[in-house]
């Protein structure tokens, strides 16, 4: 049957599209809030160093003009301290309310206007509070707020050069429109970097269930790997403190060493979900990977921010380089499975790109894109998971003409093949009843002519028309047997009534030709056969007699016919001349033959012993359970 693809790529494309319409719908809205709001009052920002870490009061000299944003690594490169920022402006003097919100500050902080503190994180020392993506509304009312007058709002921000320590913008004006501005950076900054990485641990468990339900889906287990590792890379956008580090940079060398992680994850998976295996490739990516790993706790503090800057991109660039490789790769091979994931990968990598120039501070902000975003390459697997669904239902609804067609098709090679077969056994069937047919002449009618012959050559002048027609009647009885047998007739006939004309008419054979035969008979006085297991063991005991007579030249034979709880054991024992055993097996007769395989189709166990003065033949038989 014609594969299916799970996703059309003109479906993927057009998912992708709606996910990353919403998605840039979402991060723009607190640009359109703002710019939609009345103008506020004209903001002045100046800023200064601090002399220390425990710096409490602001210098009173040294302010500088800035704007905002402001990242004062470019100002005061390699500072890490504290610095202080005034804002003031002239508050009118009929406004009795107003909003003020500071998107951020980076990386904890303290607040105060007029003088009067109004918001302070926990550590303004190592290991800092990380506050560098919350942000802060007030709302500003008297005495607080001076209408009429200049109003003096001073933030006091402790922060590393190295991580875009400074402050962000600051929005002041009506209360409803900057609070509306402040829900929605919230918005984009916490709740909805919790919600991708919510997404990113459901999805993830999802994966992971599913891999150990099916190990040989590598790809599905490396994608769980990645999202987890990337979950926890995400975290670093809601951490608010850097536990179990005594530092902010114990914190960014783990965070860097999770990216390193996942840019080897998404790398095998990427190779996987196109069956795809590429030794080389994933070595040097994990050597290059634990490289950097090396590299960052080896470096010392004051080096590892340069040490993070450098593996931070290469992570980065790892992440563009595997999207952009994976969308060539779609465009070039139409059957690809990464043909519904690349439209999601596009989005991916744009965010990533956006994200490193953020980095970078090509770009000034630092709202972060890519941790909120990775919910358009979730949609991209749930969707092509849906669709390997879709397509596996649609398999199963066609899965019973396909299999009707099939069971037609087997049914009649069968009965073909059993045609065949039974015509086979049919051959089989005479051929075997031929044979058997041939045994029983010469186990029965062959041992009462041999014998009838020999006595009519050692006394031909003796035999009366009385004993001739004794010797027609005991062959004409033999006869019968064969044919009760060979019509294989339900019901079972007592064994004893069946060896009793056996007897009587070999004994008379025996003592016409001077051999003196003994019976001993035990225990058969209720033992009831099948017809055709009854003949076997006559046959068996006709045929050793008739050898003892044709071919031991002795002078007294012993029968034995004995059955001992499951087993019927017949012996017939001679005093002749002997024979080797070995060579008897080597250049056997039709007689020997035509024992040997009664005994197999009794089940039968049958011993030959043969020594000068002493031949034994012993048969034991397995009786059935519903043997009398």
């Amino acid at each position: 049957m014609k594969r299916r693809q799970p996703t059309s790529p003109a479906q993927a494309l057009l998912a992708a599209l709606i996910g990353a319409f919403f998605f840039f719908l979402l991060v723009s809205i607190p640009a359109r809030t703002l710019a939609q709001q009345p103008l506020p009052p004209e903001l002045r920002v100046e800023a200064v160093r601090g002399a220390g870490w425990n710096d409490t009061t602001p210098p009173t000299d040294g302010w500088t003009r800035v704007t905002l944003p402001d990242s004062w690594a470019e100002r005061w490169p390699g500072f890490d301290g504290v610095a202080w920022y005034r804002l003031s402006w002239d508050q009118p003097a009929q406004t009795d309310e107003t909003g003020l919100l500071l998107h951020y500050l980076n990386m904890a902080g303290e607040v105060s206007l007029n003088g009067t503190p109004i918001s302070r994180d926990q550590n303004l020392v190592e290991p800092l509070t990380r506050a560098w993506n919350m942000p802060r509304y007030w709302l500003l009312a008297p005495p607080l707020l001076k209408p009429g007058a200049t109003n003096m709002l001073m933030v006091r921000v402790s922060g590393l050069s190295a991580y875009q320590a400074g402050l962000g913008p600051v929005s002041l004006g009506r209360p409803t429109a900057v609070q509306a501005t402040y829900e929605q950076e919230r918005f984009v900054r916490r709740d909805l970097q919790v919600l991708g990485l919510a997404v990113s641990a459901a999805v993830s468990a999802f994966f992971a269930a599913l891999w150990l339900l099916r190990r040989r889906e590598t790809a599905y287990g490396w994608f769980a790997l990645m999202s987890v590792l990337w979950l926890l890379f995400g975290y670093n956008q809601i951490a608010t403190s850097p536990w179990p580090f005594a530092s902010n940079h114990g914190w960014q060398a783990l965070n860097t060493s999770l990216l390193l992680a996942f840019g080897v994850s998404y790398i095998v998976f990427a190779l996987r979900f196109c069956a795809s295996r590429m030794p080389r490739l994933e070595a040097a990516a994990l050597v290059v990977a634990l490289a950097g790993v090396l590299d960052l706790w080896l470096a010392s503090g004051l080096d590892l921010p340069v040490h993070r800057a450098i593996w931070t991109l290469v992570g980065g660039l790892t992440v563009i380089a595997v999207n952009s490789a994976s969308i060539v790769h779609a465009l070039r091979h139409r059957a690809s499975p990464m043909r519904s994931l690349a439209p999601f990968m596009a989005v991916s990598a744009a965010t990533a790109m956006h994200d490193l120039l953020v980095f970078t501070q090509v770009i000034h902000s630092n709202i972060y894109y890519t941790t909120m975003s990775s919910y358009v390459l979730l949609l991209g697997m749930a969707l092509t998971q849906a669709g390997r669904f879709v397509s596996s239902l649609k398999r199963i609804e066609n899965f019973n003409t396909e299999l009707i067609e099939e069971v037609n098709a087997a049914k009649a090679e069968l009965a073909a093949t059993l045609a065949q077969q039974h015509a086979l056994e049919l051959a089989h069937a005479r051929i075997g009843e031929r044979v058997n047919l041939a045994s029983d002449l010469h186990d029965g009618l062959g041992g009462m002519l041999v014998g009838s012959i020999a006595t009519l050559e050692r006394r031909p002048e003796e035999l009366s028309a009385p004993a001739l027609l004794a010797m027609l009647k005991s062959l004409r009885d033999d006869l019968r047997l064969i044919i009760e047998a060979t019509g294989q007739h339900d019901g079972a006939r007592a064994f004893g009534e069946l060896l009793a004309p056996l007897r009587h008419r070999t004994s008379q054979l025996l003592d016409a030709n001077g051999i003196d035969c003994r019976w001993q008979v035990s225990n058969i006085e209720t033992l009831e056969l099948p017809p055709s297991q009854s003949l076997d063991l006559l046959r068996f005991l006709q045929e050793a007699l008739t050898n003892a007579l044709k071919h031991s030249a002795g002078r007294r034979v012993d029968v034995a016919v004995t059955r001992t709880g499951a087993e019927l054991q017949l012996s017939v024992r001679d005093d002749g001349r002997g024979f080797v055993v070995d060579g008897a097996d080597k250049g056997a007769g039709a007689g020997l033959r035509s024992l040997r395989a009664r005994a197999r189709r009794l089940g039968a166990q049958l011993r030959l012993q043969s020594r000068p003065g002493e031949t034994r033949l012993t048969l034991q038989v397995p009786l059935a359970a519903e043997a009398g």
